[in-house]
């Protein structure tokens, strides 16, 4: 049976964006509240509680994931092959070549804002859909 929490859903949707192996973010499934734990060398008497809280009580959070490089990567791959200008297209899959894709490939998107704009959106479905998905394989359920 799914468990029903009130949790904010963009609040949920920054933690798979921001969160990373050191920045981790915890839905705590009492409260529905999402707990930030800071990385360890920012804040390591703050990083430290919160791991004892969450260890001590491990049945009570669950770690929320972040979206992997890869997944990103896959992102940018799926956006250009949908881009019908050939010259922005062919721009975008030379930028995602290489060391510092992510960079270049915002890089070209700065001189396109119509296709920034579009890539904005884009990301923004893949990110939420992620969190859907995420939600239904841990049988929770969003309640108002």
């Amino acid at each position: 049976m799914p468990k029903k929490l009130k949790v904010d859903f963009t609040e949920l949707l920054g933690a798979f964006e921001c969160g990373s192996v050191n920045e981790m973010f915890f839905l705590d499934l009492e409260t529905g509240e999402i707990l930030y734990v800071p990385d360890s060398f920012t804040d390591p008497e703050e990083h430290e509680r919160l791991t004892e809280e969450i260890d001590a009580n491990f049945e009570r959070y669950l770690r929320i994931p972040y979206i992997e490089s890869y997944e990103g990567y896959a992102d940018m791959e799926d956006f250009i092959s949908e881009i019908d200008e050939a010259h922005v297209h062919d721009l975008l899959e030379v930028a995602i070549q290489g060391k510092g894709a992510f960079r270049r490939f915002k890089d070209v998107l700065a001189r396109y804002p119509a296709c920034r704009e579009k890539w904005f959106k884009f990301k923004e479905e893949r990110d939420i859909q992620r969190v859907k998905d995420w939600l239904e394989a841990e049988e929770i359920v969003i309640i108002d």
